[in-house]
């Protein structure tokens, strides 16, 4: 290494500019209104900003005073304590356990605050609030987060504007309708390539959760909890059946965000044993087996049947729920943030113990092939469980039959007819009083009611299924919810709490049909039908190298896209290439001594304290520094070299330098 290398930064110059200090604190105050906003946390935001102003106002204050060894280390020992602070918040829940990442963050911003005197440090609290920001957009599931994001970067624009103007020594003013003009063309040209351009859901080479793992283990068997359907609570109560004879009132309160590459059914629980005289549904098995936090692959059997490809759902809870992973079947990755996770026999996920308010964790699923195509060509092995229609009466076998009759011969063609039966002649209505005593809730609902909630269209379907020879369960968790194809996020309520029947197709495995009117026979999930990327966003990640010239045929003008857009990238590199040779070569054919003089000049003004405006010439600037005679001199070599082209020898260049001294 060359004895004169140096390995550190150049020094970085005291920020004089009150504006960019305020611009500074301004985008901090945006980021924490943003994770006050989205993760609805009052408290330590605005303590945040106040303690970061009043701190700013202090270095501002003291910014040409040396550094003391006492506040520097009360500082650094408010930055341990910061840090104590994340640690027994995200492991132990000591102060709530909520947003344990932004309050660090934030706490860190406050205090460091108190000691911003260059430029460099300003960057370094502006870049901190960029990662406050990052947080609350983790939170964040609408439209509006764009105002945040906007009102962060026009405080950094700020901030860069103040800075450089006050090195110049200029007025702090900027032409507002080219400013504005320019800020609009960027917005519409983003919103149109936002819009236009295919976003593609690959499979995440690390955990995308946020939330931070905790200690808890399981203690004792799994236990089902309360269900939604029935009434919206966490562990503390369980009920390990589904009762049709209550049907508990669900309101529009929202249980969670999901965003998603796809809007599906996020399933839970799975009941497959049925109760005649008692009208409930229960789990006949209670096996499980123990996973780490996080599994792949690698440890879960692959998906059956053929498959489109896979999409990325990251879960935020806003309201406690039992310990029941809600998520896409099947899942072909999970992220948990717990010691470890645990899988029952019906391929439902379990947590330790309930999933607190904003906790989020991630999930991977495969989304399978259940085109009629496919599922009528499905065969293989059956399924010798799940086919007992035990308490289903004479008539209801009947009706079973009677609505399959003339339908195809294969199981498919059975159980869209039957699932269409129900969705035609039947109502659906939440607005539904009790069954009456000693009647068969089933039959009450068929031959009587005839209208009913998803609890009671499933459970009829399953059983009359059950009766045709053709295995089928209940499942319940939530259905889409109100899905969002622009943002891929969707807002799942409490009214979403929903049943419907899964039924085995062999080679195929358990497929999801929901008989409730209003939702798709077929409860299959798809990729949005969105412009120009209704057909990419599943293609794009899986198509390899070597792949058949008539599938990218296919893609029409989108399939052109990536190589026009790789050949775009080498010419703009050809180009940058030629222009950087073109300026060397430019640079070498100079007259002797004028790079030198250039050089010394810049130096020189650096050693002045403030360098040469744009606008303003050598000789203006030699008369407002009160023409000092190493700048008289320089500036003399500066004009004869720019306006005669009678630039100093080289070695004239070295004694001006000597007079100026060391760097």
């Amino acid at each position: 290494m060359a004895a004169g290398l140096k390995l550190r930064l150049p020094a970085s110059p005291v920020e004089d500019s009150g504006a960019a200090r305020v611009c500074a604190w301004a985008a901090f105050g945006v980021a924490a209104a943003a994770i006050a906003y989205y993760g609805q946390d009052y408290l330590l935001p605005p303590l945040a900003v106040g303690a970061a102003g009043f701190g700013h106002l202090v270095s501002y204050r003291r910014r040409q005073q040396p550094r003391g060894f006492w506040r520097q280390a009360a500082i650094a020992g408010l930055v341990f304590v910061c840090l104590a602070y994340f640690v027994l918040d995200s492991v132990g829940g000591i102060f709530g356990g909520q947003l344990p990442q932004a309050h660090f963050a934030l706490l860190l911003v406050a205090v460091t605050s108190f000691d911003l005197k260059t430029r460099r440090n300003l960057y370094s609290s502006i870049w901190i609030s960029l990662a406050v920001l990052y947080l609350a957009a983790v939170y964040a599931w609408d439209y509006p987060f764009g105002l945040f994001l906007a009102a962060w970067i026009l405080c950094l624009a700020g901030f860069w504007t103040a800075s450089h103007l006050k090195r110049i020594d200029a007025r702090t003013t900027v032409p507002v309708r080219p400013v504005a003009l320019g800020g609009l063309a960027v917005l519409l040209g983003g919103a149109a390539a936002f819009w236009m351009l295919p976003q593609p859901s690959a499979h995440p080479e690390s955990p995308l959760v946020v939330s931070l793992p905790n200690a808890v283990h399981f203690q004792g068997e799994l236990e089902n909890p309360a269900l939604p359907l029935v009434q919206f609570g966490d562990s503390s109560g369980a009920n390990s059946s589904v009762d049709l004879r209550y049907r508990g009132r669900l309101s529009d309160a929202v249980v969670m965000y999901v965003r998603t590459g796809a809007p599906a059914y996020w399933r839970g629980q799975v009941f497959d044993t049925w109760n005649p005289s008692a009208g409930q549904w229960t789990a006949g098995r209670a096996d499980f087996r123990t996973f780490p936090p996080y599994a792949d692959q690698h440890r879960l059997p692959p998906p059956l049947g053929p498959q489109l490809g896979t999409f990325v759902q990251v879960f935020r809870v806003l309201r406690t729920l039992p310990d029941v992973i809600y998520a896409a079947q099947p899942v072909q990755a999970i992220y948990f943030p717990a010691e470890e996770l645990r899988r029952d026999a019906y391929d439902t996920w379990r947590a330790p113990g309930p999933i607190h308010a904003g906790q989020t964790y991630s999930i991977v699923s495969s989304l399978p092939d259940y085109s009629p195509a496919s599922l009528k060509a499905a065969e293989g092995v059956d399924m010798s469980l799940n086919r007992d229609p035990a308490g289903l009466s004479a008539a209801a076998r009947q009706l079973a039959r009677e609505a399959v009759a003339g339908s195809g011969p294969t199981r498919y063609d059975q159980v869209m007819a039957l699932t269409t039966y129900l969705q035609a002649h039947y109502q659906y209505s939440l607005q539904l009083g009790h069954v009456p005593a000693g009647r068969d809730p089933v039959d009450w609902f068929l031959f009587d009611a005839r209208v009913g909630y998803c609890e009671q269209f499933a459970t009829a379907e399953t059983l009359m299924l059950r009766s045709l020879g053709i295995p089928a369960r209940l499942a319940t968790g939530y259905a889409t919810g109100d899905y969002d194809p622009v943002l891929n996020q969707t807002v799942v309520r409490e009214r979403d709490a929903h049943a419907w029947v899964e039924v085995y197709f062999p080679s195929r495995g358990w497929v999801p049909v929901d008989p409730s009117p209003g939702y798709l026979a077929l409860a299959a999930t798809r990729f949005p039908d969105r412009f120009a990327a209704s057909g990419l966003a599943h293609l794009i990640p899986h198509l390899t190298l070597g792949a058949p010239a008539s599938v990218v045929g296919s893609l029409g003008l989108a399939g052109v896209l990536p190589g026009a857009a790789a050949l775009a990238v080498l010419a703009v590199a050809a180009a940058a290439w030629l222009l950087s040779r073109r300026r060397r070569r430019s640079r070498g054919s100079a007259p002797p001594g004028q790079v030198e003089l250039l050089r010394l000049y810049d130096r020189l003004q650096a050693r002045l304290g403030r360098r040469r405006g744009p606008p303003e010439t050598p000789l203006e600037y030699l008369a407002e520094r009160g023409r000092p005679p190493l700048l008289e001199e320089v500036t003399r070599y500066i004009n004869l070299g720019a306006y005669r082209g009678e630039w100093p020898a080289p070695e004239v260049v070295a004694a001006l330098a000597t007079k100026l001294g060391p760097r």
